[in-house]
């Protein structure tokens, strides 16, 4: 079955990442209908395959994932299909769940097996009253007006059960749902800034932006760079374990110089990118980061299918640097002239027309879950479903590695 499938986050109250939900579409959506019927009535769980192979890891940094299940789901043995903590797994279920004896009876099972359970948003509260006591989770579509009424409904016998509120896109409409009971907020609320016009940039985030600066120049001297790397000691631990990681065993890095030369300039470059834009993003929301580091391995593997396979370099840089402006809080018109970019991506990020643009409108209308025009530019692009799908999973598991490495990898002294 081929899938379009995109992990979103949903914050608490404190606007820390909670969890992750899978906003997905089945097929391409104007050549078959999104294939809905096909997932509702299917005995396949391609997305448990899909947290299979993936991990949690990748996919949530090992936090709670939102997994969508139907009528035919709820009738597996998931306990032996589910290889993640089930624990960390909660089943979502939509208005075309029966609200059956039979299913409660399952999921009340699969709750004892470990397993969380939600519900999306629907207007039969009276019948699905006798699920609240298996259910931990209900998603509503941010009804400020509704949000108290269920939540007086359910929290004085069930104290457990969280209200998620959903579409939650703007800093008033959070301050909204939390005023009006919701316990957990999904939606775009945290790309948002307020520039304020006497922002200046800490001089930390001003060394960093100097040495981006500095390897971004089509030639730059690796004793220069290994001089300005030694001069912060988490950023010269965290080059040496990077390199020490990806090195051949046996060899042993003995120095900052000698490891800028055993890498050599185009991965300095790309390392330097992803390390300081996530040691500067570490004020930000922490999924302000991930959503960067995701966005430039998806770019730089959409290269070939829109035939800018010889620009992956810079459709990478492009990804990485889309959310410069929430990093450094500040424009993105004031973050890239700061920041030196290739004129192509400069475009590209402040709203112009170019080919790197189409490339970055295809990323955002992904991760938004505006499956319809993603299916649009599929076909005009002659892009495969699965194509894509394997572009944007590879952006997670390569994110899953680096954190991984940057959480295991011992350093090495000077």
């Amino acid at each position: 079955m081929d899938l379009l499938v995109v992990p979103k986050p949903i914050f608490s109250r404190a606007k820390e990442v909670f969890a992750y939900y899978l906003s997905f579409q089945v097929g391409n959506a104007l050549l078959e209908g999104g294939k809905t019927y096909a997932f509702e009535n299917d005995v396949n769980t391609p997305f448990f395959d899909f947290v299979n192979k993936t991990g949690l890891e990748a996919l949530t940094s090992n936090k709670l994932i939102f997994i969508p299940v139907t009528n035919v789901h709820l009738a597996l043995e998931l306990e032996t299909i589910c290889k993640a903590d089930r624990s960390l797994v909660a089943l979502l279920m939509g208005s075309h769940i029966e609200l059956s004896p039979n299913n409660l009876q399952r999921i009340t099972r699969f709750r004892e097996l470990g397993f969380k359970t939600a519900f999306i948003h629907r207007t039969d509260y009276e019948e699905l009253e006798s699920f609240f006591p298996q259910t931990d989770y209900i998603f509503n579509n941010n009804d400020t007006a509704a949000i108290p009424i269920l939540s007086a409904r359910i929290k004085k016998t069930y104290a457990r059960t969280k209200i998620i509120a959903r579409g939650v896109n703007n800093d008033t409409s959070f301050n909204k749902a939390v005023v009006s009971g919701a316990e957990l907020l999904q939606g775009d609320f945290y790309k948002n800034i307020t520039v304020s016009r006497d922002n200046r940039i800490s001089p930390l985030k001003v060394n960093y932006i100097s040495l981006l600066n500095q390897v971004n120049q089509d030639d730059f001297e690796l004793d220069k760079f290994a001089g300005v790397v030694q001069r912060d000691t988490a950023l010269a631990i965290q080059f040496l374990k990077m390199v020490n990681s990806s090195h051949v065993k046996g060899t042993t890095i003995t120095s900052l110089r000698h490891a800028a030369s055993m890498l050599g300039q185009k991965e300095i470059k790309k390392w330097v990118t992803t390390a300081v834009t996530s040691t500067l993003g570490e004020e930000s929301p922490g999924e302000v980061t991930r959503l960067s580091m995701i966005r430039a391995k998806f770019c730089e593997n959409l290269a070939p299918m829109f035939e800018m396979a010889v620009h992956k370099d810079n459709l990478f840089l492009m990804g990485l640097f889309s959310v410069l402006n929430i990093i450094l809080e500040t424009s993105i018109e004031q973050a890239l002239q700061i920041v030196q970019v290739p004129e192509k991506v400069k475009v590209a990020l402040l709203g112009g027309e170019n080919d790197f643009a189409a490339v970055y409108r295809f990323i955002q209308l992904y991760e938004e879950g505006e499956w319809t025009e993603v299916s649009r530019i599929a076909l005009i692009n002659h892009m495969k479903i699965k194509d894509i799908f394997n572009a944007y999973n590879d952006a997670l598991e390569w994110y899953g590695r680096l954190i991984a490495v940057s959480a295991t990898a011992e350093p090495v002294t000077e």
